[in-house]
């Protein structure tokens, strides 16, 4: 996978990020608060998907052995 993240801070305080490669866009971020936000909404998103949902796991036990 080939990408790159830019993050920029404007004077008016105002954040911008911009993807570049298989991601591609921009963000632009009101206040650092704003920002903050967006990446806690990333992190929340990352932890979740790491984990394997338990539908998943019990369609791959065995009868007797439970994981």
């Amino acid at each position: 996978m080939e990408m790159s993240v830019d993050i920029y801070q404007c004077g008016s305080k105002h954040i911008h990020v911009i993807l570049h490669g298989d991601a591609e866009g921009l963000a632009a971020f009101t206040d650092y608060e704003s920002f903050i936000k967006f990446v806690e909404a990333c992190q929340e998103f990352i932890s979740n998907r790491a984990q394997v949902p338990e539908a998943f796991l019990d369609a791959f036990k065995n009868e007797g052995n439970p994981r």
